[in-house]
């Protein structure tokens, strides 16, 4: 039998973000996926600026972005003629110190997949294909799970078992949890990865007369994601093929001269929403598709599982040195996420379908995100982890997400972001002029914040970005969490210790 300190099971998006945060942690873990080879399919093509601070975190926000683009155009059509061209979709928020990635990348989730596999390769992990859950039994203090591998069944041993397998979650089945919602099954598409020739790469291609059809350019790739729309009074739309998708094309575009090859991927998706009303069950964890489906409006599926595994992963390291009772506040922040984002997208699927209804491409375009949809408004204030009694009367309040800002190092006079200061396991506090010296904990790192150098090796705040995004006053004491979450904000540095696991 294997033993282990936590199985991940399924090495999408969100059991690979999982892992990552494991491995950088030590904490003992297997990652199994039962698929025989890496996912080569687009699904997800955007991720969201809240996301990408995780990749920084984590280190790999370059190596998305490389891959990637910002504020690509679409292209509108009316047949074979051109309407409008414009950035319309995906556009972020404004730039500012504050905010480092204000825009999302279009970027499709193989490159997003591969740049975590190869960090959690850097951190020493892996991953084990061609491994199937088939069964668990929970015990007081561990859980036993069958699989099955290369025709063989193997124990694995394991505290905790964390099930990233997606909508169809075996883990989910096999622990006793249920998704509940609702299908749509009049919003149907056909998706798919192929190959275009005769159409500009630098343009999304869209037409919405006699239904949605969209070409999306991958970034980096000779891929094109199709999808179109199935007609809500076609009872039995044919199984997806090529000839079906040019079909498509030659009635609702009918460009001369484009042609369609090479598919890689080709499916028929129905839109379901649907969630789980617990995240967790004794020591089986749910995170990603596994826990919430829903609409692809707004960008937000890959994403959110994204964001789950983050603030799962340091927790798990937090209850296995001891501090079980943190685990309780997983479900407690990431439940009403999961909710208001299904309730978001769902909105968005209804009014982009209305605006396709009225061939107004570009409403369904700018209804398809906003700030929302960037995750840098996610916030935790009635978390058991938030400091709700010391509530600002201005700035950035406990629960909120812990803003960047541009300083400079004391030692080489070089420009420092305060996402430099926070990268890493660590729990991170801010000493704006406070008395932080009584706090003593092996996960803190303090930081003193000074406008003027003044030779205690304090991070200059220069220009004041730092107080400005915080808006704090002179004394105060900003702590945050591994995640990147504002815990506490006091004068007091009596307050912070008893915030910090032990």
């Amino acid at each position: 039998m294997n033993t282990t300190d936590v199985l991940i099971v399924g090495a999408g998006p969100t059991g690979l973000t999982l892992a990552c945060e494991l491995a950088r942690r030590g904490v003992a873990h297997e990652l199994i996926d039962k698929l025989p080879q890496h996912n080569s399919a687009s699904r997800a093509k955007t991720i969201q600026p809240r996301s990408l601070e995780i990749a920084d975190d984590l280190g790999i926000a370059e190596r998305i972005v490389d891959r990637g683009a910002i504020h690509l155009p679409t292209r509108h059509y009316r047949g074979p003629r051109i309407l409008s061209e414009a950035v319309e979709a995906a556009i972020g928020v404004p730039s500012t110190p504050a905010t480092p990635y204000p825009a999302p990348v279009w970027v499709a989730q193989p490159y997003v997949e591969a740049a975590l596999r190869d960090r959690l390769a850097e951190l020493g992990g892996e991953v084990n294909l061609g491994t199937e859950v088939v069964d668990l039994q929970q015990h007081p203090n561990f859980v036993t799970v069958t699989v099955t591998k290369d025709g063989r069944r193997e124990e694995i041993r394991t505290r905790y078992v964390v099930g990233c397998d997606g909508g169809r979650s075996a883990v989910r089945e096999l622990a006793g949890l249920r998704l509940t919602g609702t299908s749509y099954g009049r919003h149907r598409w056909y998706l798919g990865d192929v190959r275009i020739t005769g159409l500009d790469r630098g343009a999304q291609h869209l037409w919405m007369n006699d239904g949605v059809l969209s070409l999306f350019p991958l970034p980096h790739t000779d891929i094109w994601q199709f999808q179109a729309s199935i007609p809500a009074d076609d009872k039995q739309p044919p199984a997806p093929t090529l000839a079906h998708y040019r079909k498509i094309f030659a009635e609702r575009a009918g460009l001369p001269g484009v042609e369609i090859t090479d598919p890689t991927w080709l499916s028929l998706y129905q839109i379901n929403v649907a969630m789980v009303d617990r995240y967790r069950t004794d020591r089986v964890f749910l995170a990603g598709d596994a826990a919430h489906i829903h609409s692809p409006g707004g960008g937000q599926g890959m994403n959110t599982g994204i964001q789950d595994a983050y603030n799962l992963g340091w927790k798990l390291a937090a209850a296995l040195r001891g501090t079980d009772d943190i685990l309780e506040s997983y479900a407690a922040e990431r439940l009403p996420v999961a909710r208001a984002v299904l309730d978001d997208s769902t909105a968005r699927l209804h009014m982009v379908m209305r605006a396709a209804a009225a061939n107004d491409g570009s409403a369904a375009q700018r209804q398809l995100t906003d700030e929302f949809t960037t995750g840098l408004t996610i916030a935790y204030p009635d978390s058991p982890l938030t400091d709700r009694a010391q509530l600002p009367k201005s700035g950035i309040r406990p629960g909120e997400r812990a803003p960047d800002a541009i300083c400079r190092d004391p030692e080489t006079g070089h420009k420092t972001r305060l996402f430099d200061l926070f990268r890493g396991t660590h729990w991170t506090l801010l000493d704006f002029g406070g008395d932080a010296e009584p706090v003593k904990s092996a996960d803190l790192r303090v930081y003193r914040i000074t406008q003027r150098e003044n030779g205690s090796g304090a991070i200059v705040d220069a220009d004041g970005l730092a107080r400005e995004s915080y808006g704090v006053d002179e004394g105060e004491l900003v702590l945050i969490r591994p995640d990147g979450y504002v815990a506490t904000r006091t004068k007091s540095s009596a307050d912070i210790e008893r915030w910090i696991p032990a």
